[in-house]
């Protein structure tokens, strides 16, 4: 299974839009992208620190999630969320990975995406 980066900034924006402090994002509610993507990329970005989410493993041997719902933002989801949610500065971020033929990570997005604001306010 790859991190989808369609599939994460989805999952962001879903949970900034919602109503309640705590909402309750389950992966079958993002039903244009397969519910095991969607699952594997909220424990990504649960793993990593950007929501908190409530992932369920399955213990059948078959390696699937079982369940999986992201409950919210954190502060650093937030940061990530904000740097990647223009849909600008999110066409040339990933532009700039695809030119040069490197793989997109959380610290690199940031890192990149951030430039690329800097240089459109300048």
């Amino acid at each position: 299974m790859k991190r989808d980066w369609v599939i994460i900034r989805e999952i962001l924006q879903r949970l900034e839009g919602a109503e309640a402090a705590n909402a309750v994002l389950n992966s079958k509610d993002v039903s244009n992208h397969p519910e095991q993507a969607v699952a594997y990329n909220m424990r990504l970005l649960n793993e990593a620190g950007f929501i908190k989410a409530n992932i369920l493993e399955s213990n059948m041997g078959d390696g699937e999630i079982v369940m999986a719902m992201a409950r919210h933002l954190t502060n650093t989801g937030h940061d990530l969320l904000d740097t990647i949610r223009n849909d600008t500065v999110w066409n040339k971020t990933v532009e700039r990975f695809q030119s040069k033929g490197i793989d997109m990570s959380f610290d690199l997005v940031i890192s990149v995406g951030k430039q690329i604001m800097q240089a459109l306010l300048s």
